[in-house]
């Protein structure tokens, strides 16, 4: 829609009709008077054409004096809309009540959007927000973009710079994220690195100090891995900060006992969808996404409302669908039984995130007891490295001499 289109629906207009025959005259008398017109149709014998409400009664008054007979076919904008409800109060106050809510809304944040963000999640920079004050229907009068960005920074100690700015009823965030500076190695004390676990030395990286063990070689818990002392140019040695990554074999025992007997899940078939709406960051009353069943799977979704699928308003559905179970006891097989001892064993070398090198199970079903019981002894690779810290003046440099030598 044009700008004059949308001028003429606000301040109304006028739809002409004449007789073709007579158009050809009347059309040089209104170009004559300066009395503009638009839209002209030829329809049959006849010829429509619009006027602005301002010459409507002039483009009258000109085709009575030249004799012309002017049928007015309709009227269009708003002006006509209130005269044709005049007397509907109701549905008057309402529209008048909804373009004020229209209008007033206009004052307040409809949407929040971040950018620059890589390691902080949206969900963590809008909770830090909120902290400040500022969320979906925060007025915005009152929002200091330069003073809430410095409380944002202060709320939020992972980021190291942020901008707001508002454009309408949109707020947009640019954040830079802090750099996180190196862990700093205290170089005041002396430290050795021990053994945290057994196992068999795979791989070792030592960033300072003096590697007392080699790849293949088996360790035990709090043995010496990395010396504190290193040896100078002149045979001498010196105490450091030893440091480094020692890989090792390690092993893990992972036990589990399925019963044959178990409770399982069986779905009714009953399904229902609750929802919830929030206007401007409010929660609208009367929706509860709360579920009356008293077992159930859900599945939760939120969206933002969108007039004719591109219009945004400042309306966020959320969604909740639920599906119904009842839990029943079932008899399972052998081989049932395993694959979900199986299962465990996954989720538990799962959970460790470590590199598995083997894992060797072993399954015995018990008849009598009804339990499948599964054994694994898992192979890991690991860092075992571990500091610890030293006196000086403890520690009996002859000695360290004396392993050196030999």
């Amino acid at each position: 829609m044009s700008f004059y289109n949308l001028l003429h629906r606000i301040f109304g207009e006028y739809v002409f009709m004449t007789d073709a025959k007579t158009f050809s005259r009347f059309a040089t008398l209104l170009a004559e008077e300066s009395l503009g017109i638009w839209g002209i149709e030829n329809k049959a014998d006849k010829v429509i054409f619009h006027a602005s409400t301002f010459n409507a009664e002039a483009i009258s008054n000109l085709a009575s004096e030249a004799g012309i007979v002017l049928e007015i076919a309709d009227k269009k904008g708003l002006p006509f809309l209130f005269s044709r409800y005049r007397k509907r109060y109701g549905m008057l106050a309402g529209l008048i009540f909804g373009l004020f809510l229209m209008l007033f809304s206009q004052l307040f944040v409809w949407k929040i959007t971040v950018s620059g963000n890589t390691e902080i999640t949206v969900a963590e920079i809008e909770r830090a927000l909120d902290e400040c004050g500022i969320a979906v229907g925060s007025f915005i009068p009152y929002i200091d973009v330069s003073a809430d960005a410095n409380k944002l920074l202060m709320s939020c100690r992972d980021l190291s710079s942020a901008a707001i700015s508002i454009k309408g009823t949109h707020l947009h965030i640019s954040v830079l994220e802090r750099t996180q500076i190196p862990d700093i190695v205290d170089e005041n004390g002396f430290f050795n690195v021990v053994a945290e676990h057994d196992g068999v030395i795979i791989d070792i990286d030592a960033a300072d100090g003096t590697p007392e063990v080699k790849e293949g070689d088996v360790v035990y818990k709090g043995e010496l891995l990395i010396n504190s002392f290193i040896e100078g140019t002149n045979g001498s040695f010196r105490p450091t900060h030893a440091r480094g990554r020692v890989y090792a074999a390690v092993e893990e025992r992972f036990v589990s006992e399925v019963p044959f007997t178990r409770m399982s899940k069986v779905y009714t078939g009953k399904r229902e969808t609750k929802h919830s709406y929030k206007i401007l960051g409010w929660e609208v009353p009367f929706f509860s996404l709360e579920c009356d069943y008293e077992c159930f799977d859900a599945v939760s979704t939120e969206k933002d409302i969108k007039l004719f699928g591109f219009i945004e308003l400042p309306i966020r559905v959320s969604s909740v669908a639920y599906t119904e179970y009842v839990l029943e006891e079932r008899i399972i097989g052998e081989e049932q039984a395993e694959l979900y001892a199986r299962a465990e064993l996954s989720d538990y070398l799962a959970e460790l995130d470590l590199e598995l090198l083997s894992c060797e199970t072993d399954v015995v079903i018990n008849k009598e007891k009804g339990i499948c019981k599964l054994v694994a002894n898992a192979v890991l690779k690991k860092d075992i490295a571990k500091e610890v810290p030293f006196e000086l003046i403890n520690y009996n440099i002859s000695e360290r001499l004396t392993m050196a030598s030999e």
